[in-house]
């Protein structure tokens, strides 16, 4: 039996008996993209290593439409779900739960992505769940990010939030090498704008539009081990608005050097400077607004030390507005600019050519074009771009996609 097959009959036998005495729902997402992308400056200083692990000094644009999270360079959202919800004894509490398998339209290996998976009880204010979770940090970005979800989107390599950054730029053999198909330890974890966060639980209230939550990270052997998410966040028809925080009290644990630094402590009785807990936090402040049905813009201030966009310990701050105007014939036009200033210390910043520390803020910006069929159905167009006072971290990417939700 092939992974596909055996995947779908252990989620069909962990769902059946439940179906019988609880309501279940399934849902899904189904996208696809194409991309013409380019990064960087070319020149011989700059190899690239892209989302295939492909190495090359050819920095030209590229055609591309396969990326493990299902889009082409950013999480994708291609996922089928299962949601069930059973009332207890009594009447005043359920129970709930969430199974989801992400999935790759354009070089799919079967139901094996990353995805929540989780269960909890509920009552008419309060909840609490436990599991893989979708990070509390994460979750208000879609009031903000016009177009979350796709490579146009604003978290990770776009820019204009954290995010699990997929253009990375190392230095090897005095090379910069810029590396699609690695993240940096720091990466985020779920603690950013992406992502998902194992091992957490989550204690919540809802209160009308208000709503307030709080993750924690139990797992003594998990690398995020300490780590906590909070939100609070109210809605009402015509605006939102959130402040989130994300934060980790211990340094990511790095698997090939710690058992090694652990011999070296152990025979000269010291702890090494890698060791000692630093703490790295996250937090935004943000609002989306409608003006009638069809006017929506947004605004965000995050500042941030995980998952930033030059992937520095010191973190930098972006400032982020959108905008999205709507027609009754479904056309729309959507936009976001965003700013980085970052906050690197000049001894940790990457050298030019002629040996010079090089600054890393940038303008970020993506604008484009969808048409609704339905509620369901979109298909859409755009461009994003990228400009950085480091060169290397400079991209564009022009896209048009697909997409069905059900």
């Amino acid at each position: 039996m092939n992974q596909k097959v055996l995947t779908l009959a252990v989620a069909a036998a962990l769902v059946t008996p439940m179906a019988a005495h609880a309501d279940v729902k399934l849902s899904g997402t189904v996208q696809a993209e194409a991309v013409s992308w380019e990064v960087a400056g070319g020149d011989e200083t700059v190899s690239r290593v892209n989302s295939s692990g492909t190495s090359s000094d050819d920095m030209d644009r590229q055609m591309l439409t396969n990326d493990a999270g299902g889009v082409i360079l950013n999480e994708g959202p291609n996922a089928i779900q299962i949601d069930f919800d059973q009332e207890l004894p009594g009447g005043g509490a359920s129970a709930f739960g969430r199974y989801a398998a992400s999935f790759n339209t354009s070089n799919n290996q079967g139901l094996n992505g990353k995805a929540e998976a989780w269960v909890g009880l509920k009552g008419s204010y309060v909840y609490f769940k436990y599991g893989t979770l979708t990070g509390a940090y994460k979750s208000s970005r879609g009031y903000v990010d016009p177009w979350s979800y796709t490579s146009l989107q604003t978290s990770g390599t776009g820019g204009g939030m954290s995010g699990e950054t997929h253009n990375r730029v190392v230095l090897k053999d005095n090379k910069y090498t810029v590396n699609t198909a690695v993240t940096s330890n720091r990466g985020g974890m779920g603690l950013t704008n992406e992502g998902f966060v194992d091992g957490a639980l989550e204690l919540g209230v809802k209160l009308g539009g208000f709503y307030a939550r709080v993750q924690g990270v139990l797992d003594d052997r998990s690398d995020m081990d300490g780590a906590g998410l909070l939100e609070l966040r109210y809605v009402a028809p015509n605006f939102a608005m959130w402040v989130s925080g994300a934060y980790t009290d211990l340094d990511l644990k790095n698997r090939v050097t710690d058992p090694l630094e652990d011999i070296q402590d152990t025979i000269t009785g010291d702890e090494t400077v890698e060791e000692v807990d630093e703490g790295f936090g996250n937090w935004k402040i943000g609002g989306s607004f409608k003006l009638g049905q069809l006017i929506k813009f947004g605004l965000q201030y995050e500042d941030s030390e995980i998952g930033a966009f030059d992937e520095n310990a010191d973190g930098g701050q972006y400032i982020l507005g959108s905008l999205e105007i709507g027609s009754d014939t479904g056309l729309a036009f959507a936009g976001w600019v965003a700013q980085y200033r970052s906050d690197i210390e000049e001894n940790n910043r990457m050298l030019d050519k002629e040996g010079n520390p090089m600054d890393e803020d940038a303008l970020n910006w993506a604008a484009g074009i969808k048409y609704r069929f339905s509620k369901r159905t979109m298909i859409y167009l755009g461009y994003r771009q990228t400009d950085s006072d480091n060169d290397y971290r400079d991209e564009n990417v022009a896209t048009m996609g697909i997409r069905h939700s059900f």
